[in-house]
Order: C-alpha cells, then sequence, then structure tokens
C-alpha cells in the first residue's frame, strides 16, 4: 500500500486538537483483508464467500480494494496493474470491465480448485445484499499510481451510483482510502456512510520512521469527522493509551493487517476495535 508524500502535513494538521466525550471500547472485530488473501485467491468472489460462509456467524467484514476501469465501471482488485494477481497484463484504468472481468484472479492462490473472474463492484454488492455480508470498501486512489485522481471524485461518484441502484444497506458498509478528498467525495455523495481514514507509518521516500501514528491519525479523521482511524500495525505508538486516546476523541480503531496469532493477541490487548488480517482463520483462534 503506498502513499504520496504530500500527505505528510496531515501530520502537523492533527496535533492541535482536544479530546471529546469518552467512548467505550469493544472486543476486535475480524476484517478479513482481501477477503481472507492468506486462505483464498484476494479480492475474489471465492475469497469473499468462503469468508462469509466460515465466519459470517461471527460478525466477519469483508475488506477488498477498488479500482476504475477505462469505461467508468468499479471492479475489485487492488493494484493498479492486473500483472500480479490475474493472468493478464496491463493497467486496469486502461482496459475496459469486460476485458478486466475475463481475467482470472486465481493466480493470486496457487492451487485454487476454480478459476477466479476479477469481480465488479456491483456484483459483491449484489450478493453480499442477499446474503448479510458486511464489507469494508476501498477506494484506492494513490499518488503516482495510474488511475489516481487528486480530487477523489470519479470513483466516488461511481461507488455513490452503485449504492442508490442495489440499495445497498449502509449499517453493513464502511469506505475507506489513504486519500481524503475520496473519503469526503463519498461522504457528500452518500450522506451518513461510515468512512476509516487508512494511514501508514512509513511514507514513500521519507527517512525511516516518518510516517503516521495512532494518534496523528485519529486526530485527523476527528477533525474531518470520519468515524474510523485504521492506522497500521507498525505505528511507533501503537499501545492502550494511544487506543484510549483515539476512543476518547471518539474514534474506532482498526490496525492493519495482522497475520501473526501472538501479535493478534498483543493488539487485542491495547482496545482495537478491529484488526485487518488476511488470516480470519488464526484470527477467531487466537481472539477466541
Amino acid at each position: 500500500m503506498k502513499l504520496g508524500a504530500v500527505l505528510g502535513t496531515l501530520v502537523v494538521a492533527a496535533a492541535a486538537l482536544v479530546v471529546g466525550p469518552a467512548k467505550a471500547t469493544t472486543a476486535p472485530t475480524v476484517y478479513a483483508h482481501r477477503g481472507g488473501a492468506g486462505i483464498a485467491p484476494e479480492n475474489t468472489m471465492g475469497a469473499f464467500r468462503q469468508a462469509a460462509g466460515l465466519f459470517g456467524d461471527r460478525g466477519v467484514w469483508l475488506e477488498m480494494d477498488t479500482q476504475l476501469t477505462s469505461d467508468g465501471v468499479l471492479v475489485v482488485i487492488h493494484d493498479d496493474s492486473l500483472d500480479r494477481t490475474t493472468n493478464c497484463t496491463g493497467k486496469v484504468i486502461s482496459r475496459t470491465a469486460a476485458d478486466v472481468t475475463a481475467c482470472d484472479a486465481s493466480k493470486s492462490f496457487p492451487g485454487w480448485a476454480t478459476p477466479e473472474p476479477v469481480p465488479t463492484l456491483e456484483q459483491v454488492l449484489r450478493e453480499a445484499k442477499d446474503g448479510g455480508w458486511r464489507l469494508s470498501v476501498e477506494l484506492k486512489n494513490i499518488p503516482g499510481e495510474a488511475n489516481f485522481d487528486p480530487v477523489g471524485t470519479a470513483s466516488a461518484s461511481a461507488f455513490a451510483q452503485l449504492l442508490s441502484t442495489t440499495d445497498f444497506p449502509l449499517d453493513h458498509l464502511v469506505v475507506q482510502s489513504f486519500w481524503p478528498p475520496s473519503l469526503e467525495a463519498i461522504e457528500q455523495r452518500v450522506p451518513g456512510v461510515a468512512t476509516a481514514l487508512l494511514t501508514t507509518s512509513q511514507l514513500p521516500s521519507a527517512p525511516p520512521g516518518v510516517g503516521f501514528t495512532v494518534t496523528s491519525n485519529a486526530g485527523f479523521a476527528t477533525a474531518r469527522g470520519y468515524e474510523i482511524a485504521s492506522p497500521d500495525v507498525a505505528s511507533i505508538d501503537m499501545s492502550a493509551t494511544a487506543v484510549q486516546a483515539a476512543h476518547a476523541l471518539g474514534r474506532q480503531v482498526v490496525v492493519w493487517t495482522v497475520d501473526e496469532p501472538a501479535v493478534m493477541t498483543s493488539i487485542a490487548a491495547t482496545g482495537v476495535d478491529g484488526i485487518i488480517t488476511n488470516r480470519p482463520d488464526l484470527a477467531y483462534q487466537a481472539l477466541g
């Protein structure tokens, strides 16, 4: 997950905020990263169906990424390129939806028994609505990538239209992004949608250790009205103190990406609200 150095100013913006009303912590919710990329081909219907079937009764959220095609369709894939996870090549933004959905994404998980076409977000939303799935959808908008949209409106507009068309329930949805304009664009188009600010503890091309903390994420999320602070697990202030401070600001804390059971247990002990993991199976074993 990349993030342009232009976001570095957010750290400063967060520092001036004051603590508000207290918020109670809850047991960590498990978010299956890309549908559970450690146990299925990432960002595929096979992954989402498996995670929902195995862990749906335990309240799992299905995390996923979206990219726009050349004809303005949101498809579910992490990279701006098809090369890593599919049997196709090229940039997603340069291909039509028909081109992209013809690609087999089972390449990302050798040994998977069946082909996995790259799904459209509409396909996921429709099946999720019927199945009662909870979704955490990233509007992928990263400086330097092929589809980067500085104002964040292209994907947000397409997503808002899909939510209207499918009538997907907002209480089963979180929209996340590293790029604040994308979150603001979706909030303007879909009032009441929950949003999560993703941050990294190591900014590209910055000296080691220069990036966002739990505290700076939560501060900026509070200033902008995002419900969830989503820092990475390597944040230097990852602790019960920082999580409690975020809760005092009224923010939830959902940490990415945690795959080792011992780390899951220690992170859960800080009081975080959620853990994003490629191994939801191990998370439920570790967290009980």
